[in-house]
């Protein structure tokens, strides 16, 4: 049974449920309606927002994918990727049962002043800049999701399948940001999604624990 297809659409997923990303597009919504854009204009500065986070975190995998495919060794970097899973699910159980502890799993704080800057210019070349820095600056968030499902692709295809099999991961990924998009656009749904957001913000640490244990463990067990 080939578990390529299921594996990548369900990590792609489980990588856009990472707090990082949701978190900062419901503030650069807010900060839209604050400078008061049209929900036109707040529509089109999403889709190229969107849109360079998906090229960007594509050709970052991209990138990956052949580094990988130099190395020759599939076992090895599959087996790392796996533990790396595993590490940042403990780094997630931390982040629940222990925030204030040392080592974080979240954007740095430059990071997050220098997005905000960028978004305060409220323009088409601002929001791809924007998401070129959110998808360069994801993998304190999630980055050990990417390596794994990148590690297991070098593994089990060839360069070229391989590169789509990436393609729909990322569209996995952008796929919740679109909708929160598309329904967030009204500002007074952002401002409930925001609500539920900081109210769930922390649970969803202890959601991605779980997952990122059990893939893990899965792909040790399996390969």
């Amino acid at each position: 049974m080939n578990i390529t297809l299921p594996l990548v659409l369900s990590t792609g997923l489980l990588d856009s449920l990472n707090p990082c990303a949701i978190s900062l597009l419901l503030i650069y919504i807010a900060l839209m309606f604050t400078l008061e854009k049209e929900r036109k204009a707040i529509l089109v500065f999403g889709a190229f927002y969107i849109g360079a986070i998906y090229i960007t975190y594509f050709l970052l995998g991209l990138g990956l994918l052949r580094v990988f495919h130099l190395f020759g060794v599939p076992g090895l970097i599959l087996q790392i990727g796996a533990w790396l899973a595993i590490l940042f699910g403990i780094l997630n159980l931390k982040e629940y049962f222990f925030p204030n502890l040392p080592v974080h799993i979240r954007m740095p704080y430059s990071v997050r002043q220098k997005a905000n800057d960028i978004a305060y210019k409220a323009s088409i070349p601002a929001a791809i800049m924007l998401g070129v820095l959110v998808g360069i600056t994801e993998f304190p968030c999630s980055g050990a999701v990417y390596l794994t499902i990148v590690a297991y692709l070098q593994a089990k295809e060839t360069l070229l399948s391989g590169a789509l099999y990436l393609a729909i991961y990322n569209l996995m990924f952008v796929l919740p940001l679109m909708v929160i998009y598309l329904v967030a656009s009204n500002r007074i749904i952002v401002e409930k999604i925001i609500n539920a957001q900081e109210k769930l913000g922390k649970k969803m640490h202890l959601i991605l624990a779980a997952l990122m244990l059990a893939l893990g463990t899965f792909l040790i067990v399996l390969f």
